[in-house]
């Protein structure tokens, strides 16, 4: 009797380290409207209040249990990695720019090895079955969203998941498909029922409903960068695990498959080309983002910290397009990205070349390590992110991060759910320091545990701050720009990393005749952002002051940033008008309604209108 109790004890903390794991796996479903941002920084709270339920079970139960621990070289390179990234971010460049990127960071290695210190109660192929299950309940809710019974969370889209738009959710959905695909073949096997068990049938059957549910909703979130993440995480699925019977199959009809094969891939070629030309414009605009990016790179190459990326592109670009060396579709398609388009070249902009190779390291290990353990679900899913992180910003989107950690911990086959050992008997609450390894892993939990409360500690003032914003936005919209600007005042130290409060901030501040101090917020705020509308707004400050000269520079650097926006145009030539400078006046003016803008607007209209009017008078 005494036995069973202590069984059941042992059973039941054991499963109380396994709950933050799976509450964690759920930050992908927060949305907390009483927020600003709400699908943004919901996701932010719930991931830390996570990981210091993570930090504090896994220090006990390395303190309760036998364990042993040994770093790996892939434990090496995440270190080197975070180290390559806190160096460039902290020494070379201005650390306050973007603590929430660099606490988030920094959890993320806590998790990791979290995750690795609980390696002997093998729960990876619980938390990766727990993972497609996530994938499920996206799909399942953008259906909903699709047939009407829920709405999205963005205006101008009707499917977005708990995502803030499609290109993100499309993204997750890619990167669970091939590890449920992975989960069907408990269903398709030819083994007999009674062989397959209840465990395997339920699996498959998971699986199987997961496949169906994304096929039917991903096409719908016109995600082109998903679609091929999909393609390339099912071929290493089906390469892998059926790669004996596709052997057998291909002996035996080589001429058809050679057909078939050379019919697919004309297929493959005009399906990319229409990808191409489904959105061409868009496609334009990623090239020329990864060009000036590489640009950057050149100009950087250690990085221009963590969270600065479209700062230092921005004025990349505007350099680019002031040298003349723009074709004219360069400047029709560029814009102000916040991301990269590409997560490889981002990572090299903002940490540098080494922080790169050394992300590269810990990807080639990962693949090794599945190949070894002939996981080919979970190498899958890696692929699949890899690819969607070559044309999108998954990593700047907090549930691929925990994704992206959580399959790189991973080398359990995630069907075989009988190497859960949560029940077993070994699990004994025995402490022993005087074990080296035991020694180890106990310094390494403690050490997560403090790291993670020297990063949660200030967070609820933070959340404090996102809940008072979403408050003071009311006055925002409503115009009421001078008592937002005092009650935004309190709230700068918790969110001066936060560009969408920087810029209302600034703006009130502008919009309440306080220009010298707006544009010190906007000066900070082009640090991290390179969106036009700071500059002009810069620029109808220095004029506000009569300092014309850096008004007219300032606006002549919007004209460039992104030459296809006709109002720094205007705003130039509302500016020489009140300078007095006729020539400069209708030769701006000229520009202003001449050039083609990306979308005809009322407000187009209206900004030529009035130009002609000062051209008249001038």
């Amino acid at each position: 009797m005494t036995e069973n109790c202590l069984m059941l004890i042992r059973k039941f903390g054991s499963f109380c380290l396994l709950i933050p794991f799976l509450l964690m796996l759920g930050t992908v479903f927060i949305v907390s409207n009483d927020l600003a941002n709400s699908t943004v920084s919901g996701k932010y709270f719930w991931f830390y209040g996570c990981m210091g339920l993570i930090g504090l079970l896994t220090l006990v139960r390395t303190l309760t249990h036998r364990h042993s621990f040994r770093f790996s070289v892939m434990d090496l390179l995440v270190l080197l990695f975070a180290a390559a990234v806190y160096i460039s971010a902290c020494l070379l460049n201005d650390t306050a720019l973007n603590t929430t990127k660099l606490t988030i960071l920094t959890l993320l290695v806590v998790l990791y090895f979290s995750l690795r210190l609980s390696k002997g109660l093998q729960i990876m192929p619980v938390i990766t079955v727990a993972l497609i299950l996530t994938g499920l309940v996206e799909a399942i809710w953008g259906l909903r969203q699709l047939y009407g019974f829920d709405t999205s969370q963005h205006s101008l889209f009707k499917l977005t998941g708990s995502f803030f738009n499609p290109g993100p959710y499309a993204g997750y959905l890619a990167v669970v498909f091939p590890m449920a695909l992975y989960l069907s073949k408990n269903v398709l096997a030819k083994d007999s029922l009674r062989d397959k068990g209840a465990g395997k049938l339920f699996l498959g059957g998971l699986g199987v409903f997961t496949c169906i549910a994304i096929l039917l909703v991903l096409p719908a979130a016109m995600s082109r960068a998903s679609w091929l993440a999909v393609l390339a995480g099912s071929a290493v699925v089906i390469r892998f695990h059926y790669s004996e019977h596709i052997r057998k199959f291909y002996l035996q009809h080589k001429k058809h498959i050679r057909i078939i094969g050379g019919t697919v891939a004309l297929f493959l070629l005009i399906a990319a080309t229409g990808m191409y030309y489904l959105k061409k414009n868009s496609a334009d605009g990623r090239a020329l983002t990864w060009k000036i990016s590489l640009q950057t790179i050149a100009k950087h190459p250690f990085g221009v910290g963590l969270g600065n990326f479209s700062g230092a592109y921005g004025e990349t670009q505007a350099a680019y397009f002031a040298s003349g060396q723009a074709t004219e579709t360069e400047q029709l398609v560029a814009g102000n990205p916040e991301y990269g388009f590409n997560e490889y070249l981002q990572i090299a902009v903002e940490s540098g070349i080494v922080a790169l190779l050394l992300f590269v390291g810990i990807i080639v290990l990962a693949v090794r390590n599945m190949i070894k353990a002939k996981n080919w679900g979970v190498l899958g899913s890696i692929v699949a992110l890899l690819v969607f992180a070559a044309f999108s910003y998954p990593f700047s989107v907090l549930p691929f991060l925990i994704v992206f950690v959580v399959l790189h911990a991973d080398d359990a086959d995630l069907t075989d759910l009988h190497r859960c050992s949560l029940s077993k008997s070994h699990l004994k609450i025995c402490v022993n320091l005087s074990n080296p390894s035991h020694l180890r892993a106990t310094i390494l939990a403690l050490s997560c545990l403090l790291v993670t409360v020297s990063c949660l500690y200030k967070q609820y003032s933070v959340y404090r701050a996102y809940k008072q914003w979403k408050t003071d936005q009311l006055y925002y919209h409503v115009g009421l720009y001078k008592d937002t600007a005092e009650n935004y005042e309190s709230l700068y130290p918790y969110l001066n990393d936060q560009i969408r409060f920087l810029f209302e901030y600034a703006q009130c501040l502008s919009k309440s005749d306080q220009p010298e101090k707006s544009n010190a917020i906007l000066q900070r705020a082009m640090q991290i952002s390179c969106d036009p509308m700071l500059y002009n707004i810069m620029g109808k400050n220095y004029q506000a002051m009569k300092r014309y000269e850096e008004a007219e520079t300032i606006l002549v650097k919007s004209t460039q940033l992104v030459p296809s926006r006709l109002y720094p145009w205007y705003l130039l030539t509302k500016l020489y008008d009140e300078m007095g400078l006729k020539d400069k006046v209708r030769e701006t003016a000229d520009i202003v309604c001449s050039k083609e803008p990306k979308v005809q607007s009322q407000a187009v209209k209206e900004m030529r209108e009035e130009v002609r009017k000062l051209k008249v008078k001038n």
